[in-house]
């Protein structure tokens, strides 16, 4: 099995978690949100090596260890909306470095850990909608990275290329996400909609 194929329908399946599930169940959104991250930094660091393990191993490893990580920040309820935020912020700058076009440097890794924790910890400044825009953008973001791998398409490190498509894609997915999320916030603070 060819491993960009495989890591796209592995960020194909969280980013749709994402985009659906959102805020009404942040918890299993940031579970499938940590494996995403966890596969792909594993991944990240594995592929970069000159000798190690093959692709079926790879594979294996940045599984548990996406598993993992999934499941630790499905665990720690009191971390929730720091890890919202984290969220967010990584995505906001995995999507500017994918626009200037930081592939696979230092300065790239910088960047993400910059974003994450500015998110980290600005992120509660956004209130109620932080989740919402959290799990709709990292979906669309992750989903549209996904597409890109299956089509064919190259990034380094497993960015979002950019071009018209993928962009318009991405913003027609996040807002998509957006409003259907805030529409059933607001049914259930109505009443409306019970869960």
């Amino acid at each position: 099995m060819d491993y960009a194929f495989f890591w796209g329908v592995v960020a194909i399946a969280c980013g749709t978690v994402m985009i659906v599930y959102g805020a009404s169940m942040f918890r299993v959104v940031l579970a499938f949100a940590g494996f995403y991250i966890g596969f792909g930094v594993v991944s990240a660091v594995l592929g970069s090596m000159t000798t190690g393990p093959g692709p079926l191993a790879q594979s294996l490893v940045a599984i548990v260890l996406g598993a993992a990580l999934g499941g630790l920040l499905y665990s720690f309820v009191a971390i929730t909306v720091y890890a919202a935020g984290a969220i967010l912020g990584l995505v906001v700058a995995l999507f500017f470095t994918s626009l200037v076009g930081i592939g696979g440097s230092w300065l790239l890794s910088v960047l993400a850990l910059a974003g994450a924790g500015l998110g980290a910890f600005g992120g509660r400044y956004l209130g109620s909608w932080l989740m919402i825009l959290s799990s709709a953008f990292a979906g669309a973001y992750f989903s549209v990275s996904g597409l890109s791998l299956l089509f064919g398409m190259q990034a380094p490190n497993g960015m979002m290329p950019i071009n018209s498509r993928t962009l318009v894609v991405f913003a027609l997915l996040a807002t998509i996400s957006f409003l259907a999320q805030a529409r059933t916030r607001n049914l259930r603070r109505s009443g409306v909609f019970v869960r």
